[in-house]
């Protein structure tokens, strides 16, 4: 019986970052170095026996470091992968954006197929590094027949997470990724076995065409606090952001000012969306918003609402297809 054929993608972070020795856990970024293509894959044979995994090349880069145009190339490229024969993608990613990147190949990606992102929170060089063990990990979830049709994956500590609903929660604990409000879907357990008890909702609802674009449009996120003015929002406008997705705080209540300055930016035809800043629970639109023309961003986090926000505007500004949208992913 032939191995499921598994596309390795690495695009660099943690996981193959080397520290200058096995205790630097915190400032191993500053060293600048990285292991060689293919030193990580090598140093786990143990893959042989689940899959048949191929290293295809893409640039490595710090996952803060990333663009909109390096996410278009990673989602074209896993689409061909796909196309082309693979069983499944596994694609290696710094975690400080894992998310967002695994939300995006959500909305981008259309097969069935798994796509798993992983990374690690300690070094290749470390004392306890964490990323062989999460590769291999990934691997399997990858090749597991169980996992298709569930969407965009994303695998740490043992843990299988949707793209949707996993965020960072912790700077440097091995169990930063969590799904608050859904929980984890699933499992890759001790004993190799890979369990999932339950499927998203969403999954496999891949809602935009990227293949002829360059570039996303501008959006930002603004960010409330107390005694917060719209300056920020204002200088977003000014600088020709086509969005604005507002972080307020509980359930999506900026200043009052930053409310003029949000107004005025719809005003200038800038689509704004309504989140928070809380973590977890939904922004629903009220009346209010409503009759405001913003558009509310359910439980998503300010981040993959940017996200969402922008792949909508290569289809319309119009609030109220936006807001349809929003209440279908």
């Amino acid at each position: 019986m032939s191995l499921p054929r598994i596309a390795l993608i690495a695009t660099g972070g943690t996981i193959d970052s080397v520290g200058t020795d096995r205790l630097d856990l915190a400032w191993y970024t500053e060293n600048r170095q990285r292991l060689g293509d293919g030193t990580l894959l090598d140093s786990i044979p143990e893959l042989r026996g689940i899959a048949e995994v191929g290293q295809v090349p893409f640039r490595r880069v710090p996952s803060y470091a990333l663009t909109g145009r390096d996410w278009l190339d990673l989602a074209r490229t896993v689409q061909g992968l796909l196309d082309g024969g693979h069983d499944g993608v596994v694609i290696t990613h710094g975690t400080n954006t894992l998310e967002e990147t695994a939300f995006f190949l959500q909305l981008t990606v259309r097969s069935d197929k798994p796509v798993v992102l992983v990374g690690a929170m300690r070094p290749a060089s470390a004392l306890g590094a964490d990323g062989p063990l999460n590769l291999l990990r990934a691997v399997q979830v990858a090749a597991a027949p169980q996992a298709r049709g569930h969407g965009v994956l994303v695998v740490l500590n043992d843990t299988i997470h949707a793209a949707r609903e996993v965020t960072k929660t912790s700077t440097f604990r091995v169990h930063t990724f969590a799904s608050p409000g859904t929980g984890p879907l699933g499992v890759a357990d001790a004993d190799g076995r890979v369990v999932l008890r339950h499927r998203p909702v969403a999954a496999g609802k891949a809602e935009f065409d990227v293949t002829g674009l360059t570039e996303l449009p501008r959006v930002d996120v603004v960010v409330s606090y107390v005694g917060a003015d719209g300056a920020l929002i204002d200088a977003a406008v000014a600088a020709g952001t086509r969005g604005i997705v507002s972080a307020g705080t509980g359930a999506g209540r900026p200043t009052s000012a930053e409310d003029a300055a949000l107004d005025r930016a719809v005003a200038m035809g800038v689509a704004v969306c309504q989140g928070s800043r809380v973590g977890s629970g939904r922004v629903v639109r009220s009346p209010g918003l409503t009759r405001r023309g913003l558009i509310a961003a359910d439980d998503l986090q300010p981040w993959k609402a940017k996200v969402l926000l922008a792949l909508g505007l290569t289809r319309t500004a119009d609030p109220e297809r936006l807001q349809e949208l929003f209440d279908q992913v």
